[in-house]
């Protein structure tokens, strides 16, 4: 066997089964595979096996989802019925081809040896096997997002159009499992314009192209939405998000209210009898008035979001693992004081306490090796592929942070973290062996 492939069937067993270890040791419930977007998911699945409609009553038509994940629970409820437990370990099966595509990536942008390293990382990276073990999208939607990039890197080197056409289309498909992803295609143009080794005249060609393919690959749900209820969008859901939470946000800081009471006052000012298409087009409007109105206000909600969603370790899906009714709700750090969170933690079972405590501690160490990995890839030159790095994991920031902001957001650009921290351990290792081989010699 080739050794290649050898090690990435190596990485893949290994990845998924580091995430089964959980979902057999902690299956004693079916209600631990649903955590917030989990049971609409599954509803939305469920009616589309037994029904074959798409929407969670039979009445209102589906506007607030994207429609991939479903799908997903819905060919597996149709095969084998509605058993959440059976969708829940294919989607850790097939979250083993993670560390593959992240091989592929870090190989085509560095070296063999850095795509090693960070795929055998990604097996221990303590969020993915909590968030694999439950209900949710962004599993399969990290998959066809590392396939994307994967294309986009060798459409960057090599003439093929091909490559482009494969990035936009699995750029566009990955929206249909999360709407984050929507405007991704951008920053694959701007990717093209800045870091691409073509002529001006094909790199424009190439960034018009990505954003016009992804585009067409997204219009058929679209054109749907359209024509079920005159909605003029990709998914509601984002609608929502800006509206209760991210404007809401905006107006906690100013006023210097609770969230929670400006989400209220937001939720009172709604106008009655509006159809679900103007009500989206509502909250889309008043929220963007609320934020061009208050733009530092809203870059510090901002950048609160986005400190939450890159450091703070997830506790709340660890009681649903687990299956134990926590003493205190809310997520790590998420509107808590420091003082708050560790009193939090002092009141959690010894199991708990240990999952967060691993989670912070994987967290710092990671984030001291990116950067001394940014500081390696420009010593040595590798100026392109730290920006696509660098833009990939920013923009999943700038759509990701907010108040919602929660620890599986970091699960998009993480992959692309692992490489850079694989580039600082591969020249800390590279240096030591030097240096060793130097005493040696003497």
């Amino acid at each position: 066997m080739n050794k290649k492939i050898g090690f990435l069937f190596l990485v893949f067993i290994l990845y998924a089964g580091v995430r089964l270890v959980p979902f057999f040791f902690t299956f004693t419930s079916t209600d631990r595979f649903f955590l917030a977007d989990s049971y609409e998911y599954s509803l939305l699945g469920e009616n589309i096996a037994q029904h074959g409609y798409y929407t969670q009553n039979g009445g209102e038509p589906g506007l607030r989802r994207t429609p991939g994940y479903p799908l997903y629970l819905a060919l597996i409820y149709k095969i084998f019925g509605v058993k959440p437990a059976v969708a829940l370990f294919f989607q850790i099966i097939l979250s083993g081809f993670i560390p593959v595509f992240l091989y592929l990536n870090a190989e085509q942008l560095f070296s063999k040896r850095i795509a090693k390293i960070a795929a055998v990382i990604s097996i221990f990276e303590p969020v993915s096997v909590i968030y694999v073990n439950i209900l949710l999208s962004e599993t399969l939607f990290v998959i066809f997002l590392l396939i994307s990039t994967y294309f986009l890197i060798k459409s960057t080197k090599e003439e093929r159009s091909a490559f482009v056409v494969l990035s936009a289309i699995f750029a566009g498909l990955s929206a249909y499992l999360r709407s984050i992803s929507l405007y991704l295609p951008v920053f694959y143009a701007l990717i093209y314009l800045l870091a691409s080794r073509f002529s001006f005249r094909d790199r424009i060609k190439k960034s018009v192209s990505v954003i016009i393919i992804a585009a067409l690959t997204v219009s058929p749900w679209i054109i749907r939405n359209y024509a079920v209820d005159q909605y003029k969008g990709f998914c509601s859901i984002q609608d929502i998000n800006l509206y209760h939470w991210r404007a809401a946000g905006v107006i906690s800081e100013v006023d210097h209210i609770p969230l929670r009471t400006a989400q209220e006052n937001l939720d009172r000012a709604v106008p009655s009898g509006l159809s679900l298409a103007n009500e989206y087009r509502f909250f889309r409007d008043k929220a963007a008035r609320i934020i061009m109105h208050h733009p530092y206000a809203y870059f510090i909600v901002m950048l609160k979001g986005s400190i939450n969603m890159l450091a703070s370790p997830e506790r709340y899906a660890v009681f649903k693992l687990a299956n134990i009714k926590p003493r205190l709700l809310g997520f790590m750090w998420q509107g808590h004081s420091l003082e708050n969170a560790i009193n939090m933690l002092k009141s959690d079972p010894a199991i708990i306490s240990a999952v967060v405590l691993y989670q912070a501690g994987f967290t710092v160490l990671l984030g001291l090796l990116i950067l001394i990995g940014l500081v390696t890839a420009a010593g040595e030159g590798f100026y392109r592929e730290l920006l696509f790095l660098v833009l990939i994991i920013a923009y999943f920031i700038i759509v990701s942070a907010g108040p919602e902001a929660e620890p599986r957001f970091r699960l998009p650009p993480l992959p692309y973290a692992i490489i850079l921290v694989s580039t600082a351990l591969s020249a800390l290792s590279s240096s030591i062996t030097r240096k060793h081989y130097k005493e040696r010699i003497k």
